[in-house]
C-alpha cells in the first residue's frame, strides 16, 4: 500500500513539475522553482513526522486506541511519501531553467560545483532514505537485527535534511522556516531523550504500559 501511494504521488509531482517547466516563461517564470522549494519543505515535514511516529510507536503510544497495525501502515505511508517529495525536489532542481544542477551534482554527495558540503547533506540524506525504505520493503528477507540497524539510519537522514535546509535553503532566514526548523528539531531531540532515559512507564489513556523493548 505505502509503495503504491508513493509511486502515484511521485509520478503526479514529477508530471506537474514537467508541465510547469514546459509552460512557464524560460526567463521570468518561477513555477518550477516555487514548486521545488515547496516539495523540499513537504519532504522535510513528512520525514520529521516519520521519525517522530517511529519513536512513538516504539514507545507504544496508541492515539484513540488505534491498533498498532494501523499506526505502522501510516508510518510506512508517511515515510514513502517523504521520499516521493524529495524525489520531486530533486527533479525540480534538474529541470529549473535558471539553476544549473546536473545528475552528478545532486546524486553524488559532495561533488556539486555549488556549495558542495551543503548540497551534499541533502544528497546523502536522500540515499539514506532510500536504504531505510528499501530495507523495510525487504524486511521479510533479512534478520530483524540487521533491519533494525538499517532503520536507525532514519535519524541521520533527518538530521542531514535539517542541516541541508538550514545551511542551503533560500528561505532559511524567513520566520516560518526558522520556526519550523526550531520546533521540529526540539521535538525530535526531546522525544529522543525521553526514549533513551525516560522509558520506565508510558501513559496511554488511563492505563500505564511498559514500552516496547527488543
Amino acid at each position: 500500500m505505502s509503495w503504491k501511494v508513493a509511486w502515484i504521488v511521485a509520478t503526479g509531482l514529477v508530471g506537474g513539475l514537467a508541465l510547469a517547466r514546459l509552460t512557464q516563461d524560460a526567463d521570468t517564470g518561477t513555477a518550477t522553482w516555487d514548486a521545488t522549494r515547496a516539495a523540499g519543505f513537504a519532504g522535510y515535514i513528512l520525514l520529521w513526522l516519520s521519525v517522530m511516529g517511529g519513536m512513538l510507536i516504539h514507545l507504544r503510544f496508541r492515539p484513540f486506541g488505534q491498533a498498532v497495525t494501523v499506526l505502522l501502515e501510516a508510518h510506512r505511508i508517511i515515510s514513502a511519501l517523504a521520499l516521493s517529495f524529495v524525489v520531486a525536489h530533486l527533479f525540480g532542481l534538474l529541470v529549473d531553467p535558471v539553476i544549473n544542477f546536473s545528475v552528478v551534482d545532486l546524486g553524488v554527495p559532495f561533488l556539486s560545483s555549488y556549495r558542495p558540503i551543503q548540497v551534499g547533506f541533502g544528497s546523502l540524506a536522500f540515499w539514506l532514505m532510500v536504504v531505510v525504505l528499501a530495507s523495510t520493503a525487504l524486511s521479510g528477507y533479512m534478520p530483524y537485527r540487521a533491519w533494525r540497524k538499517l532503520h536507525y539510519l532514519a535519524f541521520p537522514a533527518w538530521l542531514l535534511v535539517l542541516l541541508h535546509g538550514v545551511t542551503n535553503g533560500t528561505d532559511t532566514n524567513s520566520a516560518p522556516a526558522l520556526s519550523l526548523y526550531t520546533v521540529t528539531a526540539m521535538s525530535v531531540v526531546g522525544l529522543t531523550v525521553y526514549r533513551l532515559f525516560g522509558r520506565d512507564w508510558v501513559q496511554v489513556g488511563d492505563a500505564p504500559i511498559r514500552p516496547l523493548r527488543r
